[in-house]
């Protein structure tokens, strides 16, 4: 057997110590990315349950809504004192709370990568659905604004203001009265068709969300849904663009566009 020389040792060392280099890098890598999964869930797990309860009681509100076709506050209008109808007040009170929640969330998740997580990256699929430009309800930045109009800080902690202290807020204070006004134009306009399917549909992807990211009902109610309520463009819209493109993981989208019509 020939003698292994000195060069061959050396290479073999060197190689080695690559070797091992490179595994150490690659197991500390896989660290991080545990760790970051780990931190993640736990942050979803820990902050999400108020964004749910918040929609949970938005869409109990749509759905009472919808029942009579929004009929409550079909005559509230601009001019009027529409903060005395209570459905009309409720409503703007339970969308403001909502979005006030989700600007808690992303507050507290400055520094977390949410979507290392299955339910935070869903969650974040639905934030991107209900923010664009053919559903959300007002635009982006009044919607964040009306979000931090309902945000009041006890202790070094955010925390949403309450139904009385709202209504004295738009009743008194002309900036948040200015701030509010894009959504208090929106649902003035319910006797119109078009707001009204507008609204449904917001109220269908925020009931899926509840579903698919609290599918045991730990902290939200088991509601049905209202399709008969949804016109033929808006079950369509939601069919292919919502549920088949921005929220394809939804385990039961049909609970939310009701059984299709047979064709006589």
């Amino acid at each position: 057997m020939a003698s292994i020389g000195w060069f061959e040792l050396l290479t073999a060392a060197i190689g080695g110590g690559l070797i091992v280099k490179f595994l150490d890098i690659a197991y500390q890598e896989h660290r991080r990315r545990l760790d970051e999964s780990q931190s993640s869930r736990q942050f979803v797990d820990e902050n999400l349950d108020p964004v749910l309860k918040a929609a949970d009681e938005l869409v109990g509100k749509l759905r009472s809504l919808a029942k009579d076709d929004f009929r409550s506050i079909h005559h509230v209008n601009l001019t009027g004192d529409y903060i005395e109808n209570h459905h009309f007040s409720a409503l703007l009170y339970l969308l403001a709370k909502l979005w006030a929640s989700i600007e808690i969330f992303r507050h507290r998740g400055l520094s977390v990568s949410i979507t290392q997580d299955t339910r935070g990256k869903q969650f974040q699929s639905f934030m991107d659905c209900i923010e664009s430009r053919k559903v959300r309800i007002v635009d982006r930045i009044s919607q964040r604004a009306i979000g931090e109009l309902m945000l009041n800080r006890v202790n070094e902690v955010h925390e949403t203001i309450t139904f009385i202290k709202f209504v004295q807020l738009i009743e008194s204070d002309s900036e948040a009265q200015r701030w509010i006004s894009p959504v208090i134009h929106v649902l003035t306009r319910t006797l119109h068709t078009t707001t009204r399917q507008r609204l449904l549909q917001y109220g269908a992807i925020i009931h899926a969300m509840i579903d698919t990211l609290d599918p045991d009902h730990k902290v939200t109610r088991d509601r049905p849904s209202y399709p008969d309520k949804l016109s033929k463009k808006s079950r369509r819209d939601l069919k292919y663009r919502v549920f088949g493109l921005y929220l394809n993981f939804v385990p039961k989208p049909g609970k939310f566009l009701g059984a299709p019509k047979r064709r006589n």
